[in-house]
């Protein structure tokens, strides 16, 4: 063994190697600080010499399956010009960790394979030290990154956990990359981060979100020249709910024979009739036939699924007028509450056809996290 060696395979440098003691499952290595000339913390200078020592052990990167540990006799140094005195770090020290650069960095490659427990069982060390070496090395990549060449944004919320808490997500659509991640979903919580994107999103044409008003009032008031382009598959949960409240509304006022005809129908009923099997379209059919106010419900969220198929901005405005004029004279007040809302956010859902993007994106990373969080539990 010698100091060439503790360079080259494990990366130690400013030691001189003095000795190896083998034991049954582990390999220590003792060296000793050489001196070198650094800079004074205080003046800068040089001119410093040794004053005071003491010895740590760090962990090393395993031999084998032998762990392997490094124990430095450090020294202090002393400024001659002012008189400071302080302890040096060495390439191979990670801040104040007990463990080498190198030995951190086997453990974060071994984590893209694996999870945070077999890698600790591996290295033989404490779940939440692996864990610990994960958030720092996960820190360093992703503290900044680049939205300079972003031009699609998908902006979504996932819940943490119980009690309503909720993180807002920004992906890049067009990379499916999470671009920035922050704890709530209030104008306060995401504004930091519109205001960054305001000075260095040069290339952002629009965002893509659902219908709530925080998001709309940090962006408008943020990003007033980026364009929001409301998410359709948010449209079509609000469409879906205004039928589902027309149907308890009808089976609150039906009898009992006829609230036994619509139990069980929701979901049936809200599913997209052109792909329902033919036995099942019989029964959606038989359940309309005697319910006109359902049937009206029906019939326009079938026809508002036909929106986002138009073939260019002045059409989807056509058509969106002519939907809103439909529900209204339905004279059926959740109809008319669907059509108000869909009129206040015209422009949003307009800019679909400018633009051609929604939260899917958003929305499949939102599954991968439900799933990993449960992984982790």
């Amino acid at each position: 063994m010698s100091t060439s060696i503790l360079y080259h395979a494990y990366g130690i440098k400013g030691v001189q190697y003095k000795s190896a003691q083998y034991e049954k499952s582990s390999i220590i290595y003792s060296a000793e600080m050489v001196y070198q000339k650094i800079h004074c913390p205080k003046c800068s200078t040089k001119n410093s010499h040794f004053k005071g020592q003491k010895k740590r052990r760090f962990r090393m990167t395993p031999v084998g399956r032998k762990k392997c540990f490094l124990d430095v006799i450090l020294h202090r140094l002393k400024c001659v010009d002012c008189g400071h005195q302080w302890w040096p770090r060495l390439p191979f020290m990670k801040g104040k960790s007990q463990m080498t650069r190198a030995f951190v960095q086997y453990a974060f490659d071994l984590l893209s394979m694996s999870t945070v427990q077999n890698v600790s069982r591996l290295l033989g060390v404490s779940w939440n030290v692996v864990k610990r070496i994960h958030k720092m090395k996960l820190k360093k990549l992703y503290k900044k990154i680049d939205v300079k060449d972003v031009k699609y944004i998908s902006l979504d919320e996932f819940a943490i956990k119980k009690g309503h808490v909720y993180m807002s997500a920004f992906t890049d659509i067009e990379s499916g990359r999470i671009i920035h991640a922050v704890e709530g979903r209030t104008v306060d919580d995401i504004t930091p981060f519109l205001l960054r994107l305001k000075k260095e999103a040069k290339n952002l044409k629009a965002i893509a979100m659902d219908m709530s008003r925080p998001y709309i009032t940090a962006i408008t008031e943020t990003l007033p020249d980026i364009d929001i382009v409301f998410d359709h598959f948010h449209v079509t949960a609000l469409m879906n709910k205004a039928l589902d409240e027309v149907r308890k509304e009808q089976q609150e006022n039906l009898n009992e024979m006829g609230r036994k005809v619509l139990k069980g129908q929701r979901f049936l009923l809200l599913r997209n009739y052109k792909d329902l099997e033919p036995e099942f379209k019989d029964r959606v059919d038989a359940i309309l036939q005697v319910n006109e106010p359902l049937f009206k419900a029906h019939v326009l969220k079938e026809q508002f699924s036909l929106f986002w198929e138009q073939n260019s901005l002045k059409e989807a405005w056509i058509f969106i007028d002519q939907w809103i004029s439909d529900a209204n004279e339905t004279g059926i007040s959740k109809l008319k509450k669907m059509a108000k809302t869909l009129d206040n956010h015209r422009i949003g859902l307009l800019n679909y056809f400018k633009h051609r993007i929604s939260n899917a994106a958003a929305e499949g990373i939102n599954n991968k996290i439900k799933t990993m969080k449960r992984q982790a539990y």
